[in-house]
């Protein structure tokens, strides 16, 4: 059974986490494009004086694991890696984890963290590099059924402290809101905002709860704090798909606002004020929107096969991934400006997976995970995960 729930908990954070990123495709080498290459789609060739974007280098294989996160000061990644448990007595065979390590660029090594025999996912380095948020999941009993809690932990691995409660399960996507604040979201549809530097001296009185006026289950969250906005995504249970909502938490009970219906992955850009989401188009196509906030004015930037998607850290580009056709086994990865002008692509022939593209916090570098599958039977295949990284620069017209 423990064979089982790895497997199941494999597929879960590629596919779950991925943005519905394409996952059983075939393995490739990613292909750099030129940068006098230019697609013959005319819709792709509109020009702005925002600037044009040059490919400079595609380093693939970085590092093994799935990419979560980049540290404030650029130095180190946080990584989810396949972790063996050591030997027993017994001579049973070893059980795979998944841990989290870091990825040091100073010397091009992978360092492990906390280890643990429970599966940790989708961390988040804290503001000030000094530990990580990241979800610990829980088999629960000789069932695929499981449970996440949230938890924090210091890099040297001497103090961990729960930031959920070992009695709730809660949203695969949470988000970190400022030096001290996180807000996560649960199956019973409550949003909770936790003092982090409170809970690690005193965790009594260190969160805020919102009951809904609807119990959603949610499963992924952010906060635009400045406006006091939450932005979620739940599961409706009629539909069998996800829906995006809206929430002002200023009082108690909020009532939740939908946004729109069969969404399948979200970013917010705090900078801009812009909700960027996926949702269903024609026939088996995504599109692409993006929402603002302030005007509540929505822009359709793109319909086609969508994967992954994000803002960068000014949120005045997007990334994102999409593949040519419906039958295509790969996804080609483009920039675009915030208005679905001056697209430029930057790699083709990928097998992108993961929740997330991270952005350099200084350098014009991204990095995203690539998976591939072993040659295999069926029964035995393993899936394996790279970072990729690719340098680009900007100019200005």
């Amino acid at each position: 059974m423990k064979k089982s729930f790895t497997l199941f908990f494999t597929v879960l954070i590629a596919l779950v986490f991925s943005g519905c990123a394409p996952f059983f495709i075939r393995n490739g080498e990613p292909v750099i494009i030129s940068n006098s290459q230019r697609t013959e789609d005319n819709t792709r060739n509109k020009t702005t004086n925002n600037g044009s974007i040059t490919i400079d280098s595609i380093n693939s294989r970085l590092t093994d694991g799935i990419i979560y996160d980049i540290s404030r000061d650029g130095d180190y990644l946080l990584v989810g890696t396949q972790t063996e448990s050591p030997p027993n007595e017994s001579g049973d065979p070893a059980e795979i984890f998944y841990n989290l390590s870091t990825y040091d660029f100073q010397t091009n090594q992978p360092n492990p963290l906390l280890y643990s025999s429970k599966n940790q996912a989708n961390g988040l380095i804290d503001f000030k590099n000094k530990g990580y948020y990241y979800l610990e999941f829980n088999q629960e009993g000789n069932t695929q059924e499981f449970s996440a809690r949230l938890l924090w932990s210091d890099l040297e691995g001497d103090t961990t402290k729960n930031i959920s409660s070992s009695s709730e399960s809660i949203s695969p996507g949470f988000s970190m809101i400022n030096d001290d604040l996180v807000i996560y979201g649960n199956q019973q549809g409550e949003i909770k905002l936790v003092n982090h530097q409170r809970t690690l001296f005193n965790p009594d009185g260190t969160s805020h709860t919102y009951k809904m006026t609807k119990r959603l289950p949610i499963a992924r969250i952010d906060f635009l704090e400045k406006h006091d906005i939450a932005f979620f995504m739940a599961y409706n249970q009629d539909s069998r798909s996800y829906d995006l909502y809206y929430v002002y938490l200023t009082k108690e009970n909020p009532e939740p606002v939908l946004i729109q219906k069969n969404v399948y992955h979200f970013d917010l850009s705090n900078q801009k004020n812009s909700l960027l989401y996926s949702t269903a188009g024609e026939k088996d196509t995504q599109k692409l929107v993006r929402l603002d906030i302030l005007d509540n004015t929505r822009t359709t930037l793109r319909e086609g096969y969508i994967g992954l998607f994000s803002f960068n850290r000014t949120g005045d580009k997007i990334i994102y991934s999409e593949k040519s056709d419906s039958a295509s086994n790969s996804q080609n990865l483009w920039f675009m400006d915030v208005d679905g002008n001056s697209q430029t692509q930057l790699a083709s022939n990928l097998n992108i997976t993961g929740d997330r593209i991270v952005f350099h916090p200084y350098k014009t570098t991204v990095y995203f995970t690539v998976f591939t599958l072993s040659e295999e039977n069926s029964e035995n295949r393993r899936i394996s995960y790279s970072v990729y990284m690719i340098d680009y620069s900007t100019s200005t017209d």
